[in-house]
């Protein structure tokens, strides 16, 4: 069955870093414009440029967002295409607490001291996703709630 039971998509990046970025970028933009205009294309100013485009070009990143979703037969959670953990390899759920930077470090795709971690901005719960292989997976939700009851059903469906 490929029906969908829970779907969310999250943002990687919390607001308050978005600002920070904006604002510093703004500021390396005005310098390199008031380099160039004083000294026209000097060391300095390509310098500055290319200080100027890196900034612009990480600020990509700013669009990524993490995609979760859960169907009878499969759980998908990541970037791009995304890890897929059929429901056979699911051994139980359980509603965690975190701390983003001192859990996992940082946001995003990551491994920690809890192992493997998918981890959005402005978020302080998930699911802690325990496989049969006796590993776990963690994925942080905005509605924990529903996320556990989506993968509880997939795996009452299993049983049955």
């Amino acid at each position: 069955m490929q029906m969908r039971l829970y779907y969310e998509k999250q943002i990687i990046v919390p607001t308050y870093l978005v600002l920070f970025m904006v604002i510093l970028t703004a500021g390396f933009l005005l310098w390199t414009s008031l380099e160039v205009m004083s000294n026209g294309f000097s060391t300095m100013a390509i310098i500055w440029l290319i200080v100027t485009v890196s900034m612009l070009l990480s600020m990509l990143v700013f669009f990524l967002k993490i995609k979760t979703e859960v169907t009878y037969d499969y759980l998908n959670v990541g970037i791009f295409k995304g890890r897929t953990v059929p429901m056979g390899d699911i051994q139980s759920v359980v509603t965690e607490e975190f701390s983003a930077l001192k859990d996992y470090g940082r946001y995003g795709l990551t491994i920690g001291r809890k192992g493997h971690a998918y981890i959005a901005a402005n978020t302080n719960k998930g699911l802690r996703i325990n496989l049969t292989n006796g590993k776990s997976l963690f994925v942080s939700s905005k509605r924990t709630f529903e996320f556990q009851n989506a993968i509880n059903a997939a795996l009452k469906a299993r049983k049955c």
